[in-house]
């Protein structure tokens, strides 16, 4: 399904009209079941995560209903025009879940190094530990510094209609991670190429979300190319993969801004969102920037770099939660 987009979105566009409708309809019922879920998981600190939870997926469903509405209705657009509006629609559909969950599960976030963003281009380079922090970048870097990013995306995604059809409406590249390593890096460099003083490329360089298990995974078996000591020294990121990142550096002397959070380890799944983790917590984002100049030209040595970033991340994390 995910590689036909008529397919796709003719199964995907009509489920979310209908899950929203079928939960509108049928709040007053799960908002009972969900109450008297959470009263018996309240002594175990569960902080009412069941209702919670419903009030942010129907303010979701409502969210994609509008952005899906509002892509259809600009799609007849002149292309520029239709380009900008769809960075707009992009960057308020990702503030409004954000908002969301900052009001429903009692969020707090800081930002330091805001001025990092600019000039640009720049090549950002984030952290990944949940599927919050995939808000962050739209809100934080699109939202208070104008910046239009180009993201590498994996396809999964796509089940998202919004995601869907302002994601391939915009420069960014769904990646097939069952694909060769070789057709990925070339759709990524093509990705990188032409960045304007307004454009920015963010790429995830660990790949997936960060769990502990997938830690102790990458530590027993390291990538040919990766520095043992530096990832048997790693506690709360993930090894990065390199080729994705190599890739875009292989076409653009752009500086890099690195994007650095702490506050949403553990909750990478719905499962741990469930447990009650994501209420009332505090997320850190810190950013700083490495001028193009100062990153080496080998690729040994870009490899060598990368990982050493890497290393920084993981030491501000744990910094953060001593």
């Amino acid at each position: 399904m995910l590689a036909n987009p008529v397919t796709r979105r003719f199964v995907t566009i009509p489920a979310v009209f209908a899950l929203l409708v079928a939960l509108s309809v049928l709040s007053p019922l799960l908002a009972l079941v969900g109450g008297t879920i959470d009263v018996i998981r309240l002594p175990r600190g569960r902080s009412w995560v069941a209702l919670r939870s419903l009030a942010f997926l129907w303010v979701y469903l409502l969210g994609e209903v509008w952005a899906v509405a509002a892509l259809l209705g600009t799609a007849p657009l002149p292309g520029h025009r239709r380009t900008d509006t769809t960075f707009r629609l992009q960057e308020r559909w990702a503030s409004w879940n954000l908002r969301a969950l900052q009001t429903l599960f009692a969020l707090e976030i800081s930002v330091e190094g805001e001025e990092a963003l600019l000039p640009g281009p720049v090549v950002v380079l984030s952290r990944h530990a949940s599927m919050v922090d995939t808000l962050l970048p739209a809100t934080i870097i699109t939202r208070r510094a104008g910046l239009k990013l180009r993201y590498v995306l994996k396809n999964e995604l796509l089940v998202d209609p919004a995601l869907d059809l302002a994601g391939n409406r915009l420069p960014n590249v769904f990646i097939d991670r069952s694909s060769g390593d070789s057709s990925v890096r070339a759709a990524i460099r093509e990705l990188a190429r032409d960045l304007g003083p307004e454009d920015g490329v963010l790429i995830y360089p660990e790949g997936t979300r960060f769990t502990e298990s997938k830690l102790k995974r990458a530590q027993r078996r390291p990538d040919r190319d990766a520095p043992a000591e530096v990832i048997a020294g790693l506690r709360r990121v993930l090894p990065p993969r390199p080729g994705g990142t190599l890739a875009i550096l292989e076409v653009t002397d752009a500086d890099v801004v690195v994007l650095a959070h702490q506050g949403l380890e553990g909750l990478a799944t719905v499962r741990e969102i469930w447990g009650g983790g994501l209420v009332g917590s505090l997320i850190s984002v810190r950013m700083w920037r490495v001028k193009g100049t100062e990153i080496p030209r080998g690729r040994g040595e870009r490899v060598a770099w990368l990982y050493r970033l890497w290393s920084e991340i993981d030491d501000w994390v744990v910094s953060r939660e001593s």
